[in-house]
């Protein structure tokens, strides 16, 4: 059986974690912020560079006006 209350101590306490962020960790997660389990790979140049070819930032992309703009009803 797994300490849940150690758990939730640890997270609140290291990561300022509230309870609601505890229990909506995966486990995976929990594993990361603990230290324990595998790690995971990290992402390779290669596959960055697919990411941004394929996502590229735009001149508007998470500028306050572009999201007002899409949303005329303000």
């Amino acid at each position: 059986m797994l300490p849940w209350a150690d758990l939730l101590r640890i997270t609140a306490t290291r990561w300022a974690w509230t309870p609601a962020e505890f229990w909506a960790a995966t486990p995976r997660e929990l594993e990361a912020v603990l230290g324990i389990g595998h790690p995971a790979d990290g992402l390779k140049r290669s596959e960055l560079d697919q990411l941004i070819r394929t996502h590229p930032d735009t001149a508007t992309c998470g500028r306050a006006e572009y999201r007002k703009e899409e949303r005329p009803h303000d």
